[in-house]
């Protein structure tokens, strides 16, 4: 969720508490003056969340995580903002002092459904946890390396496939012409072998002397 100036709000939703991070974002400020561009930022996201609590309706323990301030003045000023949105707020609700750990604690009273319960089932699947529970180890997908090479390498790759390319069309242009040569070697043979064999079922005729002269032989 984004805000007006450029930082971000993010709400997690737990069974023990709802915790809202705050983040700066797109917003850099201007001047250079980190601090102030901090405290406006926090100072924005103090508003938003007030309406955030009772748009979505979010009871329980809620723990904000703003942006760490250096002067004691500006937290003061956020938590006070916070409590000014929250007054509009009809539900009973209660804001705690900022901590060591610059995390302001508060609880608020649930009426109603929430948004979330309101807009969605829940997963029949997963029961509503969004994983998957397995009886092994699930095996992690090794994530894929890519090598960036340079275009003289590119030159060299694609001059290589080239004259592999050439290489094969000549080798299969030899093995076309030794078939050819093989098969009318082949041919010939047969041809050769089939005149010089007898004919089958045909009858040699004997020439018989019987002694006698004819005339005019």
């Amino acid at each position: 969720m984004y805000l007006p100036s450029g930082g971000s709000l993010v709400i997690d939703r737990t069974e023990a508490m709802v915790v809202i991070d705050v983040n700066t974002g797109k917003f850099i400020g201007k001047g250079g003056n980190l601090e102030e561009t901090v405290t406006k930022n926090n100072l924005e996201a103090a508003e938003e969340i007030a309406r955030q609590l009772r748009l979505r309706d979010l009871g329980g323990i809620v723990v904000i995580d703003f942006i760490d301030m250096i002067l004691e003045s500006n937290r003061e000023q956020v938590l006070r903002r916070l409590v000014e949105c929250l007054g509009r707020d009809r539900t009973k609700h209660q804001v705690a002092e900022v901590t060591s750990l610059g995390l302001v604690q508060m609880t608020r009273k649930r009426i109603g459904q929430g948004l979330i319960e309101a807009f969605s089932t829940t997963c029949d699947s997963c029961a509503g946890r969004g994983i998957h529970i397995h009886t092994e180890p699930v095996k992690v997908k090794p994530t894929p390396v890519f090598v960036e090479n340079d275009s003289q390498n590119s030159h060299d790759d694609m001059e290589n496939a080239r004259e592999d390319r050439e290489d094969k069309n000549q080798s299969d242009m030899d093995s076309d012409v030794d078939s050819t040569t093989e098969s009318e070697q082949t041919s010939t043979e047969v041809v050769i072998e089939s005149s010089t064999e007898p004919t089958k079922g045909r009858k040699r005729r004997r020439a018989v002397s019987t002694g006698v002269v004819t005339p005019g032989a």
